[in-house]
């Protein structure tokens, strides 16, 4: 029996929802602290900039959300 495509598409947006919002919610607890403590780190010389950080995990939590979701 095939599974409802649209069953499945929201289903899929309720995991994507899920894991965004969890990001969010980590990312404003984290934020107010970043400033003062990450820049003070000693980081290898290959640490990546600051602005890829966000696309990433972003991208990470989406695919989170797609694992979940199969």
């Amino acid at each position: 029996m095939p599974r409802n495509l649209l069953v499945d598409l929201i289903v899929l947006a309720f995991f994507v929802a899920l894991c965004l919002g969890i990001g969010a919610l980590g990312a404003s607890v984290v934020a107010t602290s970043v400033d003062t403590w990450y820049a003070g780190l000693a980081k290898p010389s290959f640490t990546p900039p600051d602005r890829v950080f966000g696309p990433v995990w972003t991208v990470l939590y989406v695919l989170m959300a797609i694992a979940a979701w199969r």
